[in-house]
């Protein structure tokens, strides 16, 4: 017996290494077309999302989720390593390269360092 179901056509953008990979999984018999494989794949990562969400796992953040979370990661690891006299040491020299490599601007800039 042939089940259908309904199917709606979709236009996606993925890796080369993906595409590649399900086709080399339909080449090998193990699925009937590409679609079959990005069916399952998805039809499992609902499955795993949705568990996790249940059980309050972060493992499948949204984008914005991601974002929001690795930003205010990179802030306060920032901020830490600024206060740190590596940080302070490696700012300096950053922007005393970028002076001395500076050729368009002929200002003169003075940095000094606060004693806190």
């Amino acid at each position: 017996m042939v089940v259908k179901r309904n199917k709606e056509k979709v236009s996606i953008a993925m890796s080369s290494y993906l595409v590649n990979r399900a086709k080399a999984m339909v080449d090998a018999e193990e699925f009937g077309s590409v679609s079959d494989v990005i069916s399952t794949a998805m039809s499992q990562f609902i499955l795993m999302y949705d568990q996790a969400k249940r059980d309050g796992d972060t493992q499948f953040l949204s984008t914005r989720e991601y974002v929001e979370d690795t930003g205010n990661m990179v802030e306060g690891i920032i901020k830490v390593y600024l206060k740190s006299s590596e940080g302070k040491a490696l700012i300096k020299s950053i922007i005393g390269e970028s002076l001395s490599s500076s050729t368009e601007n002929n200002k003169t800039v003075i940095f000094a360092e606060s004693g806190r």
